[in-house]
């Protein structure tokens, strides 16, 4: 370790530009180095990545990176790249033989390290290939997303347990922004961490003033003009509490002149691509986003972050509004709230903790359904959307909690879901590239040329058959969507290539069937979660009206109790003048 330890300061300077570390970030490099699994809360902008990625330059293996930001790993996969880090990323975007290509590089040593998407773990495949590769850091960012009482669960977050026990236990380290205690000793639990070291960095973030404004959703759309003009020329977000929110809210920018995109997950991935690459790059001065966006930008001099609509939760609310001042200037973060709010945030609550009834009704239309068996596929799987679950329903649950009802299945064990389908087109070349290029005519020559890019970059994959997001398969290849699309589509109508469009749902496979009693659900755990769902909300509400410290108030929150007031929150502000008032 020592050895190991004398090689870090040169590191630093070479490869990120540093002299010194920021606070924590040495305890936990300390800790890694000795083999300690630790668990790690930092604030946004804290500085949580370097913490992985500067031992994994001096430790013998390659250090495994689990991230939900699909999206994200390529421009962070770059970005290390241009700093001298070798590093490579496997997600649903690159295809077969490009993944084998990685995961034997990883093998030969020639990458340090390996970012993958939680769901990969689904893979027998990929555990198979993995426990042949010397992993020598496990390391899990955003980790809140494994604890079922953290604002953002994720079902795949659960494989990682089984995942560290196959490797071999290596040393763990979990990151994440935003945690009470009760989040942290879930972390600790559903990875199965034996006497992890906990640091924490502190949750402050003295260069950010707080202020909330009471008032009616009519005029709202008034304060968030007057807010972007105090801060003109600077970038900024504006999350929003619904899709149809963002696109109006947008509209009232434009038409007041202001540079605006708009970002939610209802958008197709080149659009979101687009809209990211503008904010990021300044062309955009302004995002008006639903909680889709966010996570993993690198976007260090947002002045302001402005909550169109209040969040349910301070854990939420704390990490977006984080993301302003990442480069330590002074910078706003402003909630708008009116009492409709709430009716909101309820209705969500409502969608995340479905009745029990329910989701046993869910479980049954799920056994009964006719099972897929195409291209042969696992007999037990089926491909149903939530509407039709709803509508099997008679209306009597939304397709959000038909959605979280499946997790929950899902986390019990009754089910898994599958990305092959959902979303996916199937693609197989009835004839060899020569072939279904010289059917084209010669006009064609733009098609022919999308044609070569196809071959080149998927031919094993044609000729296997294959479930392709034709999103991601567009921006891999350069080229509009629309265009792979006219090509495929001609390509079918010829019938020179097998195509079945995009499964617009859930793919599902049924990993325990049970009747009646058998089903065994913790119907106590769900009704504490929704109680907890409840206090929460209440507890982000009672910050709208508290008369005290915003930013104590936050940190309180999170058991960081030490931190004085901030004195530059709207309510210190208030307290201070009045102060001065009575001095006078």
């Amino acid at each position: 370790m020592n050895n190991q330890k004398q090689q870090l300061p040169e590191l630093l300077k070479i490869h990120y530009g540093f002299n010194s570390f920021r606070p924590g970030q040495e305890k936990v490099i300390d800790n890694i180095l000795a083999g300690i699994s630790t668990v790690v809360i930092m604030p946004t902008g804290g500085g949580k990545s370097l913490c992985y990625q500067l031992p994994a330059l001096v430790l013998d293996g390659v250090t495994l990176v689990v991230s939900p930001l699909i999206a994200l790993m390529k421009d962070q996969v770059d970005g290390l790249h241009k700093v001298g880090i070798p590093s490579t990323f496997i997600n649903s975007s690159i295809n077969r033989a490009e993944t084998a290509n990685r995961i034997q590089a990883v093998k030969q040593g020639r990458y340090k390290l390996l970012y993958i998407a939680p769901e990969r773990f689904y893979s027998v495949e990929f555990m198979i290939a993995l426990k042949e590769i010397k992993v020598s850091l496990f390391t899990i960012d955003e980790a809140h997303c494994i604890s079922q009482w953290g604002h953002d669960f994720r079902p795949s977050y659960i494989k990682l347990k089984n995942a560290i026990e196959l490797l071999g236990k290596p040393t763990v380290a979990a990151f994440t922004a935003t945690a009470t205690l009760e989040v942290r000793e879930d972390i600790i639990k559903q990875l199965g961490l034996a006497n992890p070291n906990l640091v924490i960095t502190g949750f402050a973030r003295p260069n950010l003033q707080f202020g909330v404004i009471n008032t009616q959703d009519s005029r709202k759309p008034q304060f968030v003009l007057d807010a972007i003009s105090s801060a003109p020329d600077s970038s900024g977000i504006i999350y929003v509490g619904t899709r149809s929110r963002a696109d109006q809210l947008l509209q009232t920018l434009l038409s007041n002149n202001i540079e605006a995109v708009s970002y939610h997950a209802g958008m197709n991935t080149q659009d979101r691509k687009w809209v990211q690459e503008n904010f990021m790059k300044g062309k955009a001065k302004v995002i008006v986003a639903t909680n889709a966006f966010g996570l993993g930008i690198d976007k260090p001099d947002i002045r302001f972050v402005i909550h169109y609509d209040m969040p349910g939760t301070i854990e939420a609310y704390y990490q977006e509004a984080g993301r302003a001042g990442r480069d330590g200037r002074q910078s706003f973060c402003l909630l708008l709230y009116s009492p409709r709010d709430r009716y909101l945030q309820e209705f969500f609550i409502k969608g995340d903790n479905p009745p029990p009834e329910m989701i046993l009704a869910i479980y049954e239309i799920v056994k009964s359904y006719p099972l897929d068996n195409a291209h042969d596929m696992e007999s037990d799987t089926v491909l149903i959307t939530y509407a039709k679950i709803s509508e099997m329903l008679s209306g009597k649950l939304s397709e959000m909690a038909v959605g979280t009802a499946i997790k929950i299945l899902e986390r019990e064990g009754y089910v898994t879901r599958s990305h092959d389908r959902a979303g996916h087109a199937y693609l197989k070349t009835r004839n060899s590239q020569l072939a279904t290029r010289n059917a084209l005519t010669a006009k064609s020559k733009s098609q022919r040329e999308t044609l070569e890019r196809l071959f080149d970059k998927y031919e094993q994959e044609l000729i296997s058959g294959w479930y392709a997001n034709l999103d991601e398969v567009a921006d891999i290849l350069q080229i509009k969507k629309d265009t792979l699309l006219r090509l495929i589509k001609k390509l079918s109508n010829l019938n020179l290539l097998e195509y079945l469009p995009p499964f617009r749902g859930t793919e599902l496979k049924i990993v325990k069937r049970a009747d009646g009693a058998g089903v065994k659900l913790n119907f106590a755990a769900l009704k504490y979660k929704l109680k907890h769902a409840y206090n929460k909300l209440d507890l982000m509400e009672n910050y709208i009206y508290h008369f005290g410290c915003r930013q104590k108030y936050i940190l309180d929150y999170f058991g960081d109790f030490e931190n004085k007031k901030c004195a530059k929150c709207d309510n210190c502000l208030v307290k201070n003048m009045h102060e001065v008032e009575k001095i006078q």
